[in-house]
């Protein structure tokens, strides 16, 4: 079995035991290339949730998976405000190919509006 096989799905299965995540996707070079066994796994996590429990749950992921996985959190209303000022982390990672973890696909692309 490739390092690579079921990373979204751990990804996902962690992040669900956070309370407060309204959206997460993997974004980046991931999501063109998943059969990449090298470089990081950028997730961009949309809500209130705890940081610090998001990053010790995290953690324990990229343990079992062999992966190092970046989080890159804002709340909603953050993640409009970097949006309307024209912000390419968000705005980049919002249109650009992704894995939807957690949320809906359709109320995601609503946050751009």
């Amino acid at each position: 079995m490739k390092r690579t096989d079921g990373v979204a799905e751990g990804v996902k299965v962690s992040l669900e035991k956070v309370p407060g995540i309204q959206y997460a996707f993997i974004y980046g070079p991931f999501p063109k290339n998943p059969g990449n066994s090298q470089g990081v796994v950028d997730v961009m996590v949309l809500g209130g949730p705890d940081l610090v429990e998001a990053e010790e749950i995290i953690s324990k992921a990229e343990a079992k998976l062999k992966r190092t996985i970046r989080i890159t959190s804002f709340t909603i209303r953050e993640s409009r405000e970097r949006i309307k000022v024209g912000e390419r982390i968000v705005s980049k990672a919002l249109k650009g190919p992704r894995i939807t973890l957690i949320g809906d696909e359709k109320e995601m692309r609503r946050l751009q509006a």
